[in-house]
């Protein structure tokens, strides 16, 4: 690759405007903000009053110099993003001496732009609150803070063959899916953080972060996306969980044929409990009643503790006119606490209607 000029060349950061901005006292606050890169502050802002509309020009440049020979490198330019601080001066009160400040947000910059070949660009940044900041969404529909941005450098860091002669890796992290219930927020929205290990040719593995996420309960985007990814991976040992994930969905979508589809695959992949389970789940809405229970007896010796398992054997056996093996199931299925209020009224449902399966009759 074409060596990387050793001149020093200044980076600037322009930090123009603020815009849906609110402050801890009054309306009309007083803010600056700092600029820092590689754990190095670049400077503060003057101090603006933000409008009654919530607005403020700032107008704030500050910069550090690009120097691939001792210096900041185009690895940091790559990785490490430019932190914008929005601070709160607050009003001074009566015989108080030294200023009082408060931190309402911060913003993230991305430098990447620089590393391919762009000599400048313009980005409306985000300004995440910090906990119990004025800048949190009082209300859904309320719209985002935000600064307006400018980067740039008088000529481009990189020349076209450097550029072509590059091997910058450049990942994008379009969404996660079925998130954990814990990171369901109770209260204001949160914003997630992923990382991921990229092995180099150096000392040590890099992490790459994905910033800013948010939780979006697009169902049809989370189906479409496994079915992509199901589609193209021939053999993978990381499949099962994409399986499990489409098969749950489909039985959510009523889809019974493609959930028993998806399920049987990662029966003859990676059997277990849980895809056994979705397989027989599948075959009884089907109202295939002897392959539901030849699965859901499959599910039941790899794991008696699971209570969907019994709970779906009582239906099986209620269908098949079998009592005692129905009382059985529901009994286990009671004591195992089955949780799935639906499904336990879907069980006494028809037990009303077969008139046993439940010893209280």
């Amino acid at each position: 690759m074409e060596q990387v000029s050793s001149t020093g060349r200044p980076v600037q950061i322009t930090v123009t405007d603020g815009y849906e901005l609110r402050g801890f006292k009054g309306d009309t606050p007083v803010t600056f903000i700092r600029a820092e890169f590689n754990q190095a502050v670049l400077g503060d802002s003057a101090k603006i009053t933000v409008s009654s509309e919530g607005t403020a020009k700032y107008n704030f440049t500050s910069s550090f110099e690009f120097n691939p020979e001792g210096g900041i490198t185009l690895d940091d330019l790559a990785h490490k993003p430019v932190f914008l601080t929005m601070t709160e001066v607050l009003p001074k009160e009566k015989k108080q001496k030294d200023e009082k400040t408060l931190i309402v947000g911060q913003a993230v910059v991305d430098l990447l732009p620089l590393v391919e070949g762009e000599s400048s660009f313009e980005t409306m940044v985000p300004l995440h609150p910090v906990l119990g900041s004025p800048l949190e969404p009082l209300q859904p529909g309320i719209k985002q803070c935000s600064l307006e941005v400018k980067v740039s450098v008088a000529e481009p860091l990189l020349t076209t063959a450097q550029i072509l002669g590059g091997n910058l890796l450049k990942v994008t992290l379009e969404a996660a899916y079925s998130v954990p219930e814990s990171f369901i927020p109770i209260g204001p929205l949160q914003n997630y953080m992923v990382s991921l290990q990229v092995p180099s040719a150096g000392e040590k593995d890099y992490t790459i972060f994905f910033k800013n996420g948010t939780l979006n309960g697009n169902h049809a985007e989370a189906k479409a996306c496994y079915e992509r990814t199901v589609s193209f991976v021939v053999d993978a040992s990381e499949m099962h969980f994409i399986f499990l994930r489409l098969g749950h969905i489909y039985l959510e979508d009523k889809e019974y044929e493609k959930a028993k589809k998806t399920y049987l695959q990662a029966c003859k992949r990676s059997p277990s409990c849980l895809t056994w389970l979705g397989l027989g789940i599948a075959c009884y809405r089907l109202e295939e009643i002897t392959e539901a229970e030849d699965a859901l007896s499959e599910a039941n010796a790899l794991n008696n503790n699971n209570a969907e398992v019994w709970a779906y054997l009582a239906l099986v056996s209620l269908k098949a006119g079998r009592q005692l093996e129905a009382e059985q199931a529901y009994k286990y299925t009671k004591k195992l606490n089955l949780k799935d209020e639906t499904l336990l009224a879907e069980i006494h449902m028809l037990q009303e209607t077969v008139g046993f399966g439940n010893p209280s009759f």
